[in-house]
C-alpha cells in the first residue's frame, strides 16, 4: 500500500560500539543507547489516544541503531488523517528524545509503496528512506521530492514542522511544541540544555567529521532558539 517511511539512524553509534569492547563505560553508555532505541516508539505509543485505530499508529522496526517507521498516507473513514504528518511528528519527539540524551539523528522520508509487517519492511518508499540517510552528510531528516510534494499539498503544509535547508525540505527536529517541558520557563530551559550538549561536543575529543556535524546543528539551534524567543514575545 501507499505508505510513508521514514528510516533514521543514530549518528556516532559505530564508535561507541568498538570503543565498547575496551572501556566498560562505554559499554554501558552502549547499553543504554540501545535500550533507548528499542524503547522510544512503544513509550510514545502509550501517550496515542484509546480511540484512533491501530492502523494509523505508525509500524516500526527496530534494527541495530536504526528505527523504521511508516504510517499509510491516507484512510478512508477517519477524515483529515495524513500519515506523513504523523511520521514526520513521531520524528520530531525522536529527535528531541535522543538529542536530550546526546545524540544526533540522521533520515530521509519517502511516500510510496511498501509493505510493512510487525518483522519485516519492503518496498521502493523504504528503500528511497534508506539511500537519502545513507547519502546524508548534515544531521537532519531530509524528505524525498515524493514526500515534499505531499507535505506541501497537505494539512501540514504552512507549519514549521518541516523547513528548508537551502533546497532541501527537512524536519524541524528542534520544534518547540514537541518539547517534553511543558512547565513555565521549559523551553527556553530545554534549549539552553541542547546548546550545553552541543558546546561539549565541539570541545571533545571528537573526529573533525562528528565535529562538523556538531557545528552545522549549532547553527540550526541558534536559528531555532531565536524563532522559539519570538513566538514567546509575541502578542
Amino acid at each position: 500500500e501507499e505508505r510513508a517511511v521514514a528510516f533514521i539512524d543514530v549518528l556516532g553509534f559505530g564508535m561507541l560500539v568498538d570503543k565498547s569492547v575496551h572501556e566498560f563505560s562505554v559499554l554501558e553508555e552502549l547499553q543504554s543507547l540501545i535500550d533507548m532505541l528499542e524503547t522510544s516508539i512503544p513509550l510514545l505509543n502509550i501517550g496515542v489516544f484509546s480511540t484512533v485505530p491501530a492502523r494509523l499508529i505508525p509500524k516500526h522496526t527496530y534494527v541495530s541503531d536504526s528505527i523504521i517507521l511508516s504510517a499509510p498516507i491516507t484512510d478512508s473513514e477517519v477524515k483529515n488523517y495524513s500519515g506523513l504528518d504523523i511520521l514526520i511528528m513521531r520524528c520530531i519527539q525522536l529527535s528531541h528524545r535522543f538529542l536530550g540524551a546526546g545524540y544526533l539523528l540522521r533520515g530521509g522520508i519517502a511516500v510510496g509503496n511498501v509493505w510493512h509487517s510487525d518483522g519485516n519492511i519492503v518496498g521502493p518508499a523504504y528503500q528511497e528512506a534508506y539511500r537519502l540517510e545513507a547519502a546524508g552528510e548534515n544531521p537532519c531528516i531530509v524528505l524525498s521530492e515524493s514526500a515534499k510534494e505531499c507535505w506541501i499539498k497537505g494539512f501540514g503544509g504552512g507549519s514549521r514542522m518541516c523547513v528548508r535547508d537551502r533546497e532541501t525540505l527537512i524536519v524541524n527536529g528542534l520544534h518547540d511544541f514537541y518539547i517534553a517541558d511543558k512547565s513555565h520557563g521549559g523551553i527556553e530551559r530545554t534549549f539552553m540544555e541542547y546548546k550545553r550538549i552541543v558546546e561539549d561536543n565541539l570541545v571533545s575529543d571528537l573526529p573533525v567529521g562528528a565535529k562538523a556535524k556538531w557545528n552545522w546543528f549549532k547553527s540550526f539551534l541558534e536559528q531555532e532558539q531565536s524563532e522559539a524567543a519570538n513566538w514567546v514575545l509575541s502578542p
